[in-house]
């Protein structure tokens, strides 16, 4: 009778802490939401577009200000600035793409 006594103790013990382990990370996940929602951080990213496995661009907003960066694995790139009144990040990529391709031509006759 004592063994089968320990065999339940155990199968208790391991479910409780089967049954913790989630529970504990309910808990962070939440209180993690709680403090960014009381932060208010300056900082807003405004969209992410992926480009790939690593690389990323980003419209952030800081100070009313948004800033298109490059994001990849080893380095953090500024493209370009736009005023807080940008409808949209399409149209930010959009004037960005514009002023690549104008760019790119400019050099393609200074050659």
């Amino acid at each position: 009778m004592s063994a089968l006594s320990s065999i339940w103790k155990v199968v208790l013990s391991l479910l409780f802490v089967v049954a913790f382990i989630p529970a504990c990370l309910w808990l962070m996940k939440r209180f993690q939401f709680a403090q960014m929602k009381l932060g208010q951080s300056a900082i807003k990213i405004v969209n992410v577009q992926s480009l790939g496995t690593k690389e990323k661009l980003m419209l952030v907003e800081v100070e009313g200000e948004r800033l298109l960066i490059g994001v990849t694995s080893h380095t953090i790139t500024h493209l370009k600035s736009f005023p807080s009144q940008a409808t949209s990040f399409a149209s930010a990529m959009d004037e960005a793409r514009q002023e690549s391709t104008a760019a790119d031509r400019r050099h393609e006759d200074a050659v």
